[in-house]
């Protein structure tokens, strides 16, 4: 095994660390199919309002290749279809039924999958709503099967810190998961599997498939920070990837011919443990948050995640809610004060030299202001760029000189973001810059 150790990245210590015990919710009422979350699509809807739905029936698709389906995660009746600007598809709401009646497919067991040529096998992922689990870099769309792969990632982290514990996730699904490499090998022989250091005592069942052990410092798990310190050719820039709960849902859908609908979600609220939770796919936000306090706000991620509103439903491919509260009020002299209790990298606070957890909030403490050249932003990106030059090209319009400087290399962990002294939304421009790159090389 090669464990990878980059020398950049997060390590202070947050509070809110979920607790490993499990515990299964109950049915929720209704449950939503959101393309907020899915990058680069363009979502065509396939049903209507208080149309009535099966479990695997496909809401919508994306326009770009309509094989690729998004299916309902439960039996009922189409409630609403929420737009948002430029009537641009945001979820379908489902009202739940009691019983799940399925689309079923016919099952394919480890024995069977050689008697499937690949674009079958292809076909039955993409009519069953899983084939999208499956991404692509730099630009992390959906994987282009028309093309193999020069080699694949099994991440079984999730690329927040707070993102499920992969101990449980494969918990008594060894053999599902084992199942889904196989698949793998139907599209590449080189297959990648990295996981945290401190998740290797829970994985005793898969520790042997384990190929690249990686530190503890965020977002050294993330795939495109794996694949920034070991790809060896440009051709590997085109890598596939997919999460640990993606490969296991792959490869139960194969194996029972029904669309998985559950999964496992972690909440984090300050200082509050909050245990792993199973639920339904695309459950209520206000269900799985409980009462948020006004002003506070919900993310999908702490560094890198999307703003949630309660009144929506979890995405496709999210599988974590932070609560960050709003700051109690401002504070005179603050810069005087000695900040135990305030995340830095830049050391100016005394939280930099003792080992206590902290708790972020959701204000900003301060506004936009011109970049300082403060090398902050340099000194903390995983894949070693310098995302203050980068933004600087973007901005200019000059994308070509944006490219020289690595912006495919950007693994968007939201460091740049969070130490940037300016507060300027580094991560967010850089983002834009490779999706606008993406959209024109696709046309």
């Amino acid at each position: 095994m090669e464990t990878l150790s980059p020398s950049n990245g997060f390590t202070l210590k947050l509070a809110g660390m979920p607790d490993t015990s499990v515990i299964r919710l109950s049915r929720p009422a209704t449950v939503g199919v959101s393309a907020q979350d899915i990058p680069h699509i363009r979502p065509k809807l396939l049903v209507k309002e208080k149309e009535a739905v099966k479990t695997g029936t496909p809401l919508f698709c994306d326009k770009r290749d309509t094989a690729i389906q998004y299916v309902s995660p439960g039996t009922g009746t189409v409630k609403q279809i929420r737009f948002g600007p430029r009537r641009r598809l945001l979820e379908v709401v489902i009202a739940l039924d009691r019983m799940d009646d399925y689309i079923e497919f016919n099952p394919v067991s480890p024995a069977d999958l050689k008697t499937l040529s690949d674009p079958e096998l292809v076909e039955r992922l993409k009519q069953g709503g899983l084939w999208q689990t499956l991404r692509q870099l730099p630009a992390r769309d959906t994987a282009d099967s028309r093309t193999a792969p020069p080699l694949i990632m099994v991440c079984l982290n999730g690329n927040d810190l707070f993102s499920p514990h992969p101990g449980r996730i494969l918990q008594d699904r060894t053999r599902l998961f084992e199942f889904g490499l196989t698949v793998l090998q139907r599209f590449c022989d080189r297959i990648i599997v990295a996981a945290r250091t401190s998740a290797l005592d829970m994985l005793g069942p898969v520790e042997h498939r384990i190929t690249h052990p990686v530190s503890d410092i965020y977002p050294a798990w993330d795939p495109g920070a794996i694949l920034y310190h070991i790809k060896q050719r440009a051709e590997e820039n085109t890598a596939w990837y997919i999460h640990a709960e993606g490969l296991i849902r792959m490869a139960q859908f194969l194996e029972t011919g029904r669309y998985p609908v559950e999964t496992m979600v972690t909440v984090t609220r300050g200082n509050d443990k909050k245990p792993h939770m199973i639920t339904r796919q695309g459950t209520p936000i206000r269900l799985l948050a409980g009462n948020v306090p006004s002003g506070s706000l919900i993310t999908t991620g702490r560094f890198n995640g999307r703003r949630v509103d309660p009144d929506t439903h979890l995405g496709f491919f999210e599988n974590t809610l932070n609560i960050l509260p709003d700051a109690p009020e401002d504070e005179m002299f603050g810069f005087l004060r000695p900040g135990l209790n305030k995340p830095t990298v830049s050391k100016t606070f005394l939280s930099c030299l003792v080992n206590r957890e902290v708790q972020p909030d959701g204000t900003l403490h301060g506004e936009e202001r011109a970049c300082i050249n403060c090398s902050y932003c340099e000194t903390i990106c995983p894949v070693d760029l310098m995302p203050s030059f980068i933004m600087k090209a973007l901005v200019s319009d000059d994308i070509e000189e944006a490219l020289q400087l690595g912006l495919l290399d950007c693994c968007r962990c939201g460091l740049c973001s969070f130490t940037c002294p300016s507060k300027i939304e580094l991560t967010q421009i850089l983002s834009e810059g490779m999706d606008t790159h993406h959209k024109d090389k696709q046309g």
